[in-house]
């Protein structure tokens, strides 16, 4: 990995951002973000400078800086919740613009080469989720709840007997909620709600530790993908979303809402698996 100098670790994160400004090109920003990789998940970005006549080096600099300003952009716009947006929470708080300022010094490149017209592309990613040098170990410490609450107890009243003796014997692994088709956004801090406005499951109810090294939920295209694989285990109860719910914007539809009687079942299999404070939690979107 090619690391940049030091003394731009002091910068603020205006003036990093402000750099070789002149040598960079109006190459298209292909920055992106991938929520379904669980752990795995990065941001990635792209810069591709116009070539320096004052040599290569400077060249790849500018490159480093255009990735570096895609990798911001990117991360601007990530719902923390339904509420709040990583530009909103830097505004707020020096302390997250400090941590997001040593994360795009920190980025990692992945790979790089000099193009033919002496031009340079330099491709970056930042990780979604880890202890130290990811997103959430930026963001999350300042807004996860100091205290946690226990996983709500389930009424049984909600769910037919035999239904229930069945849920307690199955031994379930994780929870996949299918909310295909309803437009779902990823977020790190999701909540998941019964249609009576029950909270059964959300950040105040786990180990923040989980929640910035693995996240609270793994984010899935299919019940039958890897990522909920991994997440869920080999014997997932399967939910089918009634809604999702979130703030005024379409891109806060973060939470997804089951049935009263939905929610008790999740709650009934968590009695035994134990899997909601383990985050063993999948989305499919």
């Amino acid at each position: 990995m090619i690391k940049l100098p030091l003394k731009k670790a002091a910068l603020c994160l205006t003036t990093f951002l402000c750099i070789a400004t002149a040598s960079v090109s109006a190459a298209p920003n292909e920055s992106s973000i991938n929520w379904e990789d669980g752990d795995n998940s990065y941001i990635t970005a792209v810069g591709i400078s116009r070539p320096d006549s004052r040599g290569l080096a400077l060249a790849r600099e500018a490159a480093i800086v255009l990735a570096q300003r895609n990798l911001l952009s990117v991360m601007n716009g990530v719902q923390i919740n339904s509420e709040t947006i990583i530009r909103d929470l830097m505004t707020e708080s020096d302390v997250v613009k400090r941590n997001i300022s040593g994360l795009l010094v920190g980025a990692k490149i992945y790979e790089e080469k000099a193009l033919q017209d002496g031009s340079y592309i330099v491709k970056m990613r930042i990780p979604l989720y880890g202890k130290t040098g990811s997103v959430a170990s930026a963001v999350l410490p300042t807004v996860m709840p100091q205290e946690t609450e226990p996983i709500p107890q389930p009424v049984q009243e909600n769910i037919p007997q035999p239904e229930a003796e069945k849920i307690q014997s199955e031994n379930y692994t994780g929870v996949i909620i299918d909310a295909q088709g309803m437009n779902l956004s990823p977020t790190f801090s999701p909540v998941i709600y019964d249609e009576n406005g029950r909270d059964i499951y959300g950040a105040k109810n786990i180990n923040p530790d989980f929640a910035v090294s693995q996240g609270m939920v793994s984010y899935a295209k299919d019940i039958n993908d890897e990522a909920a694989k991994k997440r869920a285990g080999n014997n997932p109860l399967i939910i089918k979303a009634a809604s999702v719910k979130g703030g005024a914007s379409p891109q806060s539809m973060v939470n997804v809402v089951v049935t009263v009687a939905d929610a008790d079942k999740i709650l009934l299999a968590n009695e035994t698996g134990k899997f909601l404070v383990d985050c063993k939690v999948v989305f499919v979107r």
